[in-house]
């Protein structure tokens, strides 16, 4: 390990980065990310994997656990690691020592289809998600989450670091000397992702009962749900 003195900043090898987060943070990070792969069964023999990479810190240490999968897991895929060019992006490339084709992450479904990959990896976390489905419910009035997997015309979306919280990130962040600098994508998210904090202090289940809202969903006890395209209305249900 090396410091940066002009900047006094901690400079860790691609492997003491990978180290830090199946051993110091093993509990927070790393059994949570396989975790969620395991209990919604998002990578499967033979799939063929675009890992969408944001450019932070949090997307590339998802991409980090996504290598570290693919190297030592039993199931095998294949992986494609995607990110914007930019300096940042490329910084942390080198700096998690990960191999990854800049193209601009917003072409992910053309890249997918190009080289016949079968899912994307998304780099959203356990907070991201608790923002997304309270926002919308305050600011939208819709239950809609981001959720573990999804379908996309002939793709799958899969999300494995959706139980890894954005607490835990910015302490990876910080032991391994890297900013964590994330911008609210908007300001509905950056309220509801305000409001949460401020509740949670009260209630210590708070933000795992807000994912656990679009687990346990009774269609029979709401006003109407969408399937297929539809809207169908329980009240019409009931009349009719």
């Amino acid at each position: 390990m090396d410091t940066d003195n002009k900047r006094g900043r901690i400079m860790r090898s691609p492997q003491e980065i990978e180290f830090s987060f199946v051993k110091k943070y093993k509990k927070a990070i790393w059994h949570r990310f396989i975790k969620a792969g395991r209990e919604y069964e998002l990578i499967k023999d033979g799939d063929n994997i675009v890992c969408v990479i944001s450019d932070n810190i949090q997307g590339f240490l998802f991409a980090k656990c996504y290598d570290r999968l693919h190297r030592y897991s039993e199931t095998k895929f294949e992986l494609t690691f995607l990110a914007d060019d930019t300096g940042q992006s490329r910084q942390l490339a080198d700096a998690f020592g990960l191999s990854v084709r800049f193209e601009g992450k917003d072409n992910y479904l053309s890249l997918a289809k190009n080289i016949a990959a079968n899912k994307i990896a998304l780099p959203d976390c356990f907070d991201d998600c608790t923002e997304y489905i309270l926002s919308g419910v305050l600011f939208d009035g819709r239950l809609h989450a981001l959720i573990p997997e999804e379908k996309c015309g002939c793709i799958t979306l899969i999300r494995a670091g959706i139980l890894v919280g954005r607490e835990d990130i910015k302490a990876f962040a910080r032991y391994n000397g890297f900013s964590m600098e994330i911008s609210p994508e908007n300001e509905k998210r950056q309220f509801a992702g305000e409001l949460i904090r401020e509740l949670a202090k009260n209630n210590q289940n708070l933000e795992i009962n807000i994912l656990r809202s679009c687990e346990n969903v009774n269609p029979e006890v709401v006003i109407s749900y969408i399937m297929d395209g539809k809207i169908h209305s329980v009240l019409g249900d009931i009349n009719g």
